[in-house]
Order: C-alpha cells, then structure tokens, then sequence
C-alpha cells in the first residue's frame, strides 16, 4: 500500500514539474514573442528571466522550512495560485514593467512548487533517491517540449500565456493539492548544514555546473548561432533531452555515486558546450541536446546528495538553500551572458564554468571527508 502511494506522489509531482518546466524551457520560444509584442528589446525581457531565477530560489528558502515543519496541502495550491497568475498576468501586460511583476509573481509560484515536488521524491525514497528525484525532475523537461511547439503556433505571446495560465488554474492547483511528505524523518537542519565548509563548496559547484543549462536556456540562439528549422529542432531536443538524462543519470547514480556521476557529467557538459559553439550546424543541434541531457541532470543530482549528506527531515529547507544558488547561474546564464555574447566571450563562460564545478566537487569532498 505504501508503494502504491508514493508512486502516486511521484507521479503527481512529475505532473507539477510538467508545468513548471515553462517558466524556463519555453523562454527561448516565448522571449522574443514577448519582446516583440511589448515592442521592447530582446535584453529588457531577459530581464524577466533573471527576475525568475532569483525569485524561484528565494521563495523556495522563504517557505521550505513551513513545508518541512506542515507540510505542502496548504502551501503547494497557493504557490499553483501563482504560477497561474504569472502566466495570466503576463497576457494582458500593457508593459514591460507590467510583465516583470507578473513574471515576477509567477515565479514565486513555480519555485515554490518546484521544491516541493522535488522534496516528495527525496523524502519518500531514500532506496531509489536518485531515480525517483530524476523521474519527478524529468517532467521539467517533457512539459516545454510539448507545450514549445503550441507556443509557437500561436499568434502572439497574450494567446499562448492566457491559455497556459488557464489550464494552470484548473488543472496545477488540483494536483498540486495531492502532494505529502511522509512523517518521522531524521536529518540536519539547514543552520547546522551551512556551518560547514564542505557545504559552501559544494553549493558553489553547484553555481557554476548549471550555468550552461541556464545559459543555454536563455540564449540558445545567439550562443550557437542556428537559425531556422536547425534552431527549431534545437529549442525542441534541449528540454527533452534535459528531462530525459534526470531519471538516467539519476539510475547511474543510485549506481555508481552521486559523487562521481556529477564529476563525469561535468567534464561531458564541457566538451558538448564547445562542440555547441563551434562544429557544423548539425554536430551544433546534437551537442545543444547532450548539453540538456547532462546539464538538466544537475539540479536533481544536488538535490539527491543533499538528501544522502544532510537527512530529510529538512530536505525542502537544505535543498532550497541550495537552490538559492541557481540565481547566482541565473544572473550569469542570463543578463552576464547576454552582455558576454555581444563581446565575444559568451563561450568562455559556458565551457569554463563546468570544469571550475569539477574541481570544487573535489576539494568539497575532500573537504567533508576531514569533517570540516
């Protein structure tokens, strides 16, 4: 009975993560709709993205602790609420300054969710972590990859947003309302965790390995410089790719460590970054895909470490702490990379920030071995 329930659980925050995955894995298609209808530069709307990598990580650290201590009933249809409104509030800005504050709102609401969803697969199991955290983290790739090609077909941003935000209020806040954690866990809490050193380490690797997966995100296009049919089927296999290496890198994990999984999918998200910038078109399409598909796999892999160093008990509290690094990527993977593009150097950024996460992932467990 207990199996049956928590795969019900993992399914119905896989479902969660569908959704989500629109906030950034539809940017790439819904950024310059948007740019375009609110007649304003490509550079002011991916302000917007960055205001949701800060937003989404913040409020996941501010309400972690609650879903922790109560749990997520109350707190998860709240935080669907607003997801929705991000999305209903964004069809009918008059402005650029509109936009941002209803952006702005829904990522409150995705980030929220987000660590939820994560925590139910972290919590409930501890015998398959890195499986059940890469399933439930696979629907954050699956959800843009359907919804990229309906976006696209719309005739502007306001239709595409209105009916997302529609099917998010009926449908997300329902499902949203199933999500529990389970009772009588163990583990460190957050203020315990953050005095070590080898929790600082590892949070600053976990800055720089998704950097290319954010950067790539946010600016596909004048990263790899494809254009047409090549940059359409590119926008499509990036988050389907991304959402498909989380449960498998995740299975190798259960396998081989979660350690030497992230040092090996560091050094491949490396090269494929290179091969996405300079090859043929072609080689470009399928190393954008190998980026998703070991880039994607980060957050859920740190996610499951978390759990397997620190407990539990306080994995929504520790993971959104850790999570709070993904702004820090954010603001590199999306206004730094703009500026770094235009100057030429957007390149050095994507291949050198996953190499620098290899050698702190050393010296962090290196470090948490000495106890520090």
């Amino acid at each position: 009975m207990l199996r049956t329930r928590r795969e019900t659980l993992l399914a119905a925050s896989f479902a969660v993560m569908a959704f989500n995955s629109l906030y950034q894995y539809s940017w790439n298609v819904l950024g310059p709709m948007i740019a375009s209808g609110l007649e304003v530069s490509l550079i002011k709307v991916a302000t917007a993205f960055s205001i949701f990598a800060v937003l989404s990580t913040v409020s996941q650290l501010a309400l972690g602790p609650l879903a922790d201590a109560r749990g997520p009933r109350v707190i998860a249809p709240a935080a669907a609420l607003l997801s929705a409104v991000g999305f209903l509030g964004t069809a009918f800005s008059r402005d650029v300054i509109e936009f941002y504050v209803a952006w702005g709102l829904g990522s409150v609401g995705e980030g929220v969710l987000y660590g939820i969803a994560s925590n139910v697969a972290v919590k409930w199991f501890p015998d398959r972590r890195g499986l059940a955290t890469g399933l439930v983290s696979l629907g954050f790739g699956l959800g843009a990859a359907v919804a990229n090609p309906l976006i696209e077909s719309s005739r502007d941003f306001r239709e595409a947003a209105l009916a997302i935000g529609l099917v998010e209020l009926v449908a997300l806040t329902v499902i949203a309302a199933t999500l529990k954690y389970p009772g009588g866990l163990r583990g460190v809490s957050v203020s315990k965790a953050v005095r070590g050193v080898s929790w600082w380490l590892l949070y600053a690797t976990f800055v720089f390995a998704i950097v290319p997966l954010v950067s790539f995100s946010s600016s596909l296009r004048p990263l790899t410089g494809l254009r047409g049919y090549l940059l359409s089927v590119a926008v499509s296999l990036f988050p389907l790719f991304s959402g498909l290496g989380r449960p498998l890198l995740g299975a190798l994990s259960d396998r081989l460590g979660r350690p030497k999984t992230i040092e090996l999918s560091l050094v491949v998200i490396a090269a494929f970054s290179a091969s996405s910038l300079m090859g043929p078109p072609q080689l470009r399409v399928a190393s954008v895909a190998m980026v998703g598909l070991f880039g994607g796999a980060q957050i859920p892999l740190f996610f499951s470490i978390v759990g397997d160093l620190y407990g539990e008990a306080f994995s929504t509290s520790n993971n959104a702490a850790m999570y709070t690094g993904k702004a820090f990527s954010g603001i590199l993977g999306g206004v730094v990379i703009a500026a770094l593009i235009e100057d030429g150097y957007g390149g050095a950024l994507v291949i050198g920030s996953p190499l620098l996460a290899s050698l702190l992932m050393l010296v962090a467990l290196r470090t948490r071995r000495r106890g520090r």
